[in-house]
């Protein structure tokens, strides 16, 4: 686990509204799924929140909490806020590996070390036929372009506002040169057709989203009894940008889960993920774009954007129900 993962979630909004997300698609196949008969398996961090969001919302008892760190681990036995919760100390891998699915199951693999993107994809994607039919699995993936590296000055020509160095026919551009490292990194399972555009902080979630559509779908194939439903995928940047996806484990001859999910309201896939990109904002701010139509015209001033280059205010109002509000309370 990541110091980052131990953040509170008011310090990341992008990442409150992600999994706010996540927990309303859960609770639109409930109905359909009987999700509250499933067993919850994943990584919480030393404060269990998203332990608590799934009991609390879904019902469900049986939940497995995996950690690889020891104090965190302890910390997770004495701040678990249900009893039920099963705190194991083991990798996720090793959990699952050990581990016979009697009922289908919601498996969450949050993952936040780039290095082994591959490997964590590869995962994500055998497990799609290892699992009862109607489970559902989750992934976030760290999606940071400059995890995979950064050249010497010598090694790269330079581009501003499409002028380039003298150097240019002799030397790559930053992201020609990360193209080739994500290339060498992923391997068999590089897109065709990827080129350095994808590379950028605004693109690169979408390149990584690529390979894990390609792997997971590869695998696919090997299974006649399944196939994948993708019902959510998200792409956001609370200090670090992570992409997420999610999807569910169907009969081959069932169509009314993905008939389902596609009537959803947050309905998306890997190749159209939502930006993530709220903008931080005053109680005042908040409640005037609630409240109004013509949110710029009535506050007169813009809101800065981030280097994921979304509109603000399109976003805020995209996903305005479940911005997270925090307030402080004394105990």
């Amino acid at each position: 686990m990541s110091a980052g993962s131990s953040l509170p979630y008011r310090l990341r909004p992008n990442k409150a509204v992600d999994r706010e997300l996540f927990l309303s698609l859960l609770m639109r196949l409930t109905p359909s799924l009987s999700l509250e008969n499933y067993q919850y398996v994943g990584l919480g961090g030393p404060f269990l929140e998203d332990f608590r969001l799934v009991h609390a919302r879904l019902g469900l008892k049986r939940m497995a909490c995996v950690e690889t760190e020891q104090e965190v681990h302890k910390r997770q036995l004495f701040n678990r806020p249900i009893a039920s919760i099963e705190c194991v100390h083991a990798t996720l891998e090793d959990y699952l590996d050990g581990h016979d699915f009697e009922a289908p199951a919601i498996i969450w693999f949050d993952y936040t070390e780039p290095k082994g993107i591959t490997t964590q994809i590869e995962r994500f994607a055998r497990t799609i036929g290892t699992v009862p039919l109607g489970s559902v699995l989750r992934v976030t993936l760290n999606a940071n372009p400059e995890s995979l590296g950064k050249p010497d000055t010598n090694e790269v020509s330079v581009e501003i506002d499409d002028v380039a160095s003298s150097d240019r026919k002799e030397k790559p551009t930053v992201q020609e040169w990360r193209l080739a490292r994500f290339k060498e990194r992923v391997g068999q399972l590089f897109p065709s057709g990827l080129s350095a555009d994808g590379m950028t902080q605004k693109r690169f979630g979408f390149s990584v989203l690529r390979v894990l559509k390609l792997a997971v779908e590869k695998e696919a194939l090997n299974f006649r009894d399944r196939r994948i439903v993708w019902a959510l995928a998200t792409h956001y940047k609370d200090g670090q940008a992570m992409v997420t996806a999610a999807l569910v484990v169907c009969a081959a001859d069932n169509t009314a889960i993905e008939e389902l999910v596609k009537g959803w309201e947050f309905y998306s896939t890997s190749d159209s993920p939502h930006r993530l990109d709220l903008p931080a904002l005053s109680t005042l701010e908040r409640l005037t774009m609630e409240s109004n139509d013509d949110v710029r015209a009535k506050m007169t001033f813009e809101l800065p954007k981030s280097d994921m280059g979304e509109d603000p205010f399109s976003v805020f109002k995209k996903f305005y129900r479940i911005y997270p509000h925090f307030s402080r309370v004394e105990l």
